[in-house]
């Protein structure tokens, strides 16, 4: 059952603005004074490479134990005996309503996001949908 689900299409979408992100920040510091400028140039460098890394390297994870997503900001764990289904929802916090991703709905009645792939908000069925279904059907299994 061990599985990785990616889309790199979203995670170069995502690494773009991060390293715009970082463009801005970089051209902000440059504004800074002479003698400052010295100790401000590491620090959006190493947080615009970190950033662009974990935008490139977020998945789903899949194993017997449960889903582990890698996402832009953390990784989350959601054990498959504390969930009741996986859907796909809006992630309304980060991205507005043109992205989606899988949302596992947990026996307590909270809801946990599943940042590892996102999609493009769709009328019909979407990737995210199919990545959902697979989930649930996963969860069955187990």
């Amino acid at each position: 059952m061990d599985r990785t689900i990616r889309n790199p299409w979203t995670n170069g979408l995502s690494c773009a603005g991060v390293l715009m992100l970082g463009a801005v920040v970089l051209g902000l510091v440059t504004e800074a004074p002479e003698p400052m400028q010295p100790f401000l140039f590491p620090a959006p460098a190493v947080a615009a490479t970190w950033l662009a890394w974990r935008a490139l390297s977020s998945r789903l994870r899949v194993s017997p134990d449960g889903i582990r997503s890698r996402g832009l900001w953390r990784t989350r764990f959601v054990a498959w005996d504390d969930m009741v289904v996986v859907e796909s929802g809006i992630d309304w916090s980060t991205n507005g309503a043109l992205w989606e991703c899988p949302v596992a709905i947990l026996f307590d009645g909270s809801v946990v996001s599943l940042t590892g792939v996102y999609g493009l908000r769709s009328e019909g069925e979407s990737r995210v949908d199919r990545i959902a279904k697979d989930l649930n059907r996963m969860c069955d299994e187990s």
